[in-house]
């Protein structure tokens, strides 16, 4: 890496999670959007009746093979310090629900010795599907997305296994880190953040103010849902806060990812722009 902050220079900090996803049902979606925040944004939170509650710093680690295969099929692994592991997916689409789509990954080829694959897993029976990309909802186009949560380690397991086409060892069973480090899969992203927290009880919604140690600050207003068809009003939610913080809801803000990548992993930025799993960053 070209640059490294001071935070990742200095000792690596005991980090407390800022969503524990051990806390979440497997296959929770979240429905997010990001948001530039200004010196006025707590004021304006506090005025609207949002709780605060509180700050916390937390350390994420992003792994995947050196071919990228995981994150250009929008799949990412990540190892937050105090919460654990977690696999971020987009929904499959759900067949015949309104506002769906599909999803085409970016055929990559794999480099994991293969044995005998087994079909991909299939989701989970509390899993919900959709899209990853802007939703619809209310009669209006959004630039909120939606993945999959995928917490529970088996489940972490068998997903990422199905992806790349390799039978699940019995010592991976409930051992993301033993699966990772022997499928060859490193860290390619690592990076510290400092959270402030507020939740809005009447929307049931979340707003994080983060702060990155890369010198970057990024607004998320987050719905989590456990269905699709919760998902429009989890929309239409996020659209009404948005327009009482006078924010401007419809011009894509980057997230702190491709920033991330942008400055530090230009290939995996070129990449991931080419297969459209992330948007431009601009200069």
């Amino acid at each position: 890496m070209a640059e490294r902050s001071k935070a990742e220079a200095s000792t690596e900090p005991t980090c407390p999670a800022g969503k524990d996803p051990r806390n979440l049902p497997s296959g929770s979606i979240e429905v997010e959007q990001k948001f530039i925040f200004g010196p006025g944004t707590v004021e304006k939170l506090v005025a609207l009746g949002a709780t605060p509650e509180g700050s916390v710093s937390f350390c994420d680690r992003y792994y995947d093979l050196p071919n990228m295969r995981l994150i250009l099929a929008d799949h990412w692994l990540r190892e937050r310090t105090g919460a654990g592991w977690e696999l971020k997916r987009p929904p499959q689409r759900l067949e015949g629900a309104a506002g769906s789509g599909s999803l085409t990954c970016a055929a990559v080829e794999n480099q994991v010795p293969q044995r005998s694959p087994p079909e991909a897993p299939t989701s989970p029976p509390n899993s919900s599907r959709g899209s990853p990309q802007a939703l619809k909802g209310g009669g209006q186009s959004h630039l909120a997305k939606q993945y999959e949560e995928v917490t529970h380690p088996r489940d972490i397991v068998d997903r990422v296994c199905g992806l790349l086409g390799v039978e699940v060892a019995a010592e991976w069973q409930a051992d993301v880190a033993k699966m990772a480090e022997q499928l060859g899969l490193n860290e390619f992203a690592r990076f510290v953040t400092l959270r402030r927290k507020f939740h809005l009880g009447d929307l049931n919604l979340d707003v994080d103010l983060d702060e990155a140690d890369f010198g970057y600050a990024v607004g998320e207003i987050e719905a989590m849902v456990s269905e699709q068809l919760e998902i429009p009003s989890a929309l239409q939610r996020i659209q009404k806060l948005g327009r009482q913080l006078d924010l401007d809801m419809t011009t894509p803000v980057p997230g702190k990812m491709s920033v991330y990548l942008h400055k530090f992993r230009p290939e995996h930025y070129e990449a991931l722009v080419q297969a459209r799993k992330l948007g431009k960053v601009g200069n």
